[in-house]
């Protein structure tokens, strides 16, 4: 093999074990058997509890449209919220916003985490987490799943 096989192949693995490290978020899924009014009475004050500013307090009732048709949800949506964990590349902090929606018609919950930092003026989002941010981040989505199963939601 000459040289620029050689450092090509060594890129390479370095790229693949740089990626491997980030955990990739995905969309957290639960089921409530409850009324969905109690749910998010129930999600309000323990979102609040981790620091989180929810955006949309007094307004939470939406419509989707969905493949089925339209949905109905009540979704609350939070600050960008810092975590204390630095992006290596630029040195910026990362900031974590949660967005939670609780689907009247199908007895679901969906809680998606969004990750990103502020570079420029500018949030820039990220699919994946450090594994550092990944435990914040899955703190609130953990935390929801539990309360739903602790209180019989």
């Amino acid at each position: 093999m000459n040289k620029i096989q050689k450092l090509g192949i060594l890129i390479l693995t370095g790229f693949l074990i740089s990626c491997s490290s980030n955990k990739i978020l995905f969309p957290t899924q639960l089921q409530f058997s409850s009324n969905a009014q109690i749910v998010l009475n129930e999600f309000i004050p323990y979102i609040q509890s981790k620091g989180y500013t929810i955006l949309n307090i007094n307004d939470t009732r939406m419509t989707m449209s969905g493949t089925n048709g339209f949905l109905t949800a009540e979704y609350l949506e939070t600050d960008w919220l810092k975590s204390g964990v630095f992006n290596e590349s630029s040195g910026n902090e990362y900031l974590i916003k949660q967005k939670v929606w609780i689907i009247l018609d199908s007895g679901m919950i969906t809680i998606e985490s969004v990750v990103g930092y502020i570079d420029n003026g500018k949030v820039r989002t990220q699919d994946n987490s450090p594994p550092e941010l990944y435990s914040i981040v899955s703190a609130l989505p953990e935390g929801l799943r539990n309360l739903v199963a602790s209180k019989s939601l």
